[in-house]
């Protein structure tokens, strides 16, 4: 018999004016909370109003060198010089590398996701919010893109700059959050000022950023088509007594030509600007994230056969596709793996091949008495192992020779 205290009836009556010491901070709407409170000028528009100018609203501002309150402070221009690089995304939360992708490059990137972005539109299939349009899993939706998660030379000629930055500012081992465009249409309303590193809220890692956003301008950006609006700086808590901020500093709209590349800390607080012109604005937006962060898209599931079978260890392995024994096992296919590029022990892709092709059969259920080597020599895990995972190897069988004989 079940114990009385088990009972949904007694677990309600034992929860009911109940010391919970951790509500409070899980309740807390942090960092979002005192951003509001102590900074009112930072409500986000309803879709249903007119936007207000003049009166002191995020979305209202300008580029850093007009600013009243930026302009004497020279936060981040675009350059290629390293160092100066490292200090602007230490200082103020991103940097700019001047040219990283050639006019080509860019020309080529630009052509891509315009066509694909019109035809998503056309045939009804395309995500719109009252501020973007955003077209999700560009990995899948020509070469180019597949070449720029390889950072690939080719496609972006700064591409090895971008990776040393990023292997400095999140430590090596990064893999990829999301890769989509986000495409600002004349007269958009604005996004409301967020951090892309909010999946751990209202717990404020400090530190180095667990997410960088890599940004492609595609096309001279300012204030009238609405460079991205970022507070210089924000990387940094300024609150107190549990507080993530306090006042702020004004925004500014992010001022770069075509070609530019921006890396943002994953902390600092920025949104999709106000589109003032008549063309639409297309960027592209990489998030690169530490390994133990859940992914914002389901690359394990959402890559098309084609784009897997021309990846390389490295973008497989940025991509989610290997293993060890903290995440990512298929059937406990990638325990032995060291969770590093190209190591065969965690090389899950291997079991979403099997499945693309209808050839893994998952392992049910087996009795010592009734199941034989026949029962599994057919399954997906079976030949994986057999044909992928060196770990494997004599030593194994003496070990379940030892095991079995207790």
């Amino acid at each position: 018999m079940t114990p009385v205290e088990f009972t949904p009836e007694a677990i309600e009556a034992a929860s009911k004016d109940a010391v919970l010491p951790y509500r409070d901070f899980l309740r807390s709407g942090e960092p979002y909370a005192s951003i509001a409170r102590h900074n009112p000028w930072t409500k986000v528009p309803s879709a249903r109003s007119e936007l207000e100018w003049g009166k002191g609203w995020y979305y209202d501002t300008t580029v850093a060198r007009k600013h009243p309150d930026w302009r004497d402070l020279s936060p981040p221009r675009p350059t290629r010089d390293m160092e100066q690089l490292r200090r602007d995304f230490h200082a103020w939360g991103y940097c700019l590398i001047a040219d990283a992708l050639s006019v080509e490059q860019c020309a080529r990137l630009r052509e891509r996701v315009v066509d694909q972005a019109a035809a998503e539109r056309d045939l009804g299939v395309a995500y719109l919010s009252p501020a973007q349009q955003h077209v999700w899993s560009l990995i899948n939706k020509g070469e180019v893109f597949r070449l720029c998660l390889e950072l690939d030379p080719e496609a972006v000629q700064g591409g090895q700059m971008v990776e040393r930055l990023i292997d400095e500012f999140t430590g090596p081992g990064w893999q990829h959050y999301s890769f989509l465009s986000n495409i600002s249409y004349p007269g958009c309303y604005p996004q409301g000022l967020h951090r892309d590193q909010s999946f751990p809220a209202p717990y404020d890692l400090g530190g180095a950023p667990a997410l960088v956003n890599i940004v492609y301008y595609l096309q001279d950006v300012d204030e009238v088509n609405g460079g991205t609006l970022v507070i210089p700086g924000s990387h940094r808590s300024n609150g107190t007594g549990g507080e993530t901020y306090g006042a702020l500093p004004r925004p500014v709209n992010l001022e770069a030509p075509a070609g530019t590349i921006m890396l943002m800390d994953g902390r600092t607080l920025h949104a999709g600007a106000v589109n003032r012109s008549d063309r639409l604005r297309y960027i592209l937006t990489n998030s690169v994230v530490r390994p133990w962060v859940r992914q914002q898209e389901a690359f394990l599931l959402s890559v098309r056969p084609e784009v897997l079978a021309k990846a390389s260890d490295k973008l497989l392995y940025r991509l989610g596709y290997s293993a060890h024994s903290s995440n990512s096992m298929v059937e406990g296919y990638g325990y032995f793996g060291s969770g590093r590029a190209g190591d065969p022990n965690g090389a899950i892709v291997h079991a979403r091949q099997a499945m693309d092709r209808g050839e893994y059969t998952w392992m049910a259920e087996l009795s010592r008495g009734q199941s034989t080597a026949a029962d599994v020599i057919g399954l997906g895990l079976a030949r994986i192992q057999r044909e992928n995972e060196p770990a494997r190897a004599e030593s194994y069988a003496a070990a379940v020779s030892k095991i079995t004989s207790l």
